[in-house]
C-alpha cells in the first residue's frame, strides 16, 4: 500500500493521467485510480471532492503544463518563427499528453474560474506574437481564433487516425503554418 504521507494531489493527477491513457478518461473512477495507486478509493475524497473535481484539476494541471512549455519555448522568438514554435509546441504536448488533451476539449472553459483564466492565458500569448504583424485587437482575434481552430482541427483529426494518406503528415502540418502566416 501506498503511504498517504507518500499520496499527493499530483501523484493522483499524474495517475489518473496514465489511466485514462490505459482505459480511457470516460473509464476512469476512484476505485480504478485507487486500485492503481495500491490505496483504498475512499482516501481520494481526502484530495477531491468526486470524479469530476478531480477532471477539472487534471485539466488545471494539463493548462498549467502547456503553457509553461508555451513560454519557455517562445522566449526571444517572434514573428513567423514565434508562429510556427507555438504551432509545434502545441501539437507535440497535444500528442504527448493525449488524455489531458482530450479532457481539455471537453471542460467548458467557463465554468472553472482557473481553467478560464489558463485558456485565457493561451489565448494572450497568441494576441501577444500576432501584434508583431498588425496592432488591431479585432483583426488578432480572428487570426488567434483561426490559429487555434487549425491546430485543433489538426490535432484532433491526427489523433484520431484520419490522415491515413501516403503524403506526408508533417509536410502537410507546416503547408499549413505556412499558409496562415502568408495569409497574416
Amino acid at each position: 500500500m501506498v503511504q498517504k504521507r507518500n499520496l499527493t494531489k499530483e501523484k493522483i493527477i499524474q495517475t489518473a493521467f496514465l489511466l485514462a491513457d490505459e482505459i480511457g478518461l470516460s473509464q476512469i473512477n476512484f476505485q480504478k485510480i485507487a486500485e492503481k495507486l495500491n490505496i483504498k478509493y475512499p482516501s481520494l475524497y481526502n484530495y477531491y471532492e468526486n470524479i469530476d473535481d478531480l477532471k477539472i484539476k487534471m485539466t488545471i494541471y494539463f493548462l498549467n503544463n502547456l503553457n509553461s512549455e508555451l513560454m519557455e519555448r517562445l522566449i526571444g522568438k517572434s514573428g513567423e518563427n514565434a508562429i510556427r514554435e507555438f504551432s509545434d509546441v502545441y501539437r507535440e504536448f497535444a500528442y504527448k499528453n493525449k488524455s489531458g488533451y482530450r479532457l481539455f476539449m471537453n471542460i467548458p472553459s467557463t465554468e472553472n474560474e482557473d481553467v478560464k483564466r489558463l485558456s485565457k492565458e493561451i489565448n494572450t500569448i497568441i494576441h501577444r506574437i500576432l501584434e508583431f504583424y498588425n496592432k488591431d485587437n479585432t483583426f488578432i482575434t480572428h487570426k488567434s481564433r483561426a490559429l487555434r481552430s487549425l491546430l485543433h482541427g489538426f490535432v484532433s483529426l491526427s489523433s484520431h487516425g484520419y490522415f491515413q494518406t501516403p503524403v506526408n503528415i508533417e509536410e502537410s502540418f507546416q503547408l499549413m503554418i505556412d499558409d496562415f502566416i502568408f495569409n497574416i
